[in-house]
């Protein structure tokens, strides 16, 4: 039988996962930051009140970033 293996957040991890939202930190960076599961940041941001982007939306920001300067450089 498997045995689960969970560790409580503390209020250090807390307040990283924290700081890493107020930088605009993905769901998978905060998780490798904090050597968390992605789903277990998720679970904590929710009921925190914090939020951190997606892969997706992060990827889609850079994409228009490349645009805008792609754009302006003659």
């Amino acid at each position: 039988m498997r045995q689960l293996s969970t560790r409580a957040w503390t209020d250090e991890d807390i307040a990283r996962l924290k700081r890493l939202s107020d930088e605009g930190a993905t769901v998978n960076r905060a998780a490798a930051a904090l050597n968390r599961k992605t789903e277990a940041v998720k679970k904590v941001c929710r009921i925190q009140g914090f939020t951190l982007i997606g892969t997706r939306q992060a990827k889609a920001a850079i994409r228009a970033l490349d645009e805008r300067s792609a754009s302006v450089v003659p």
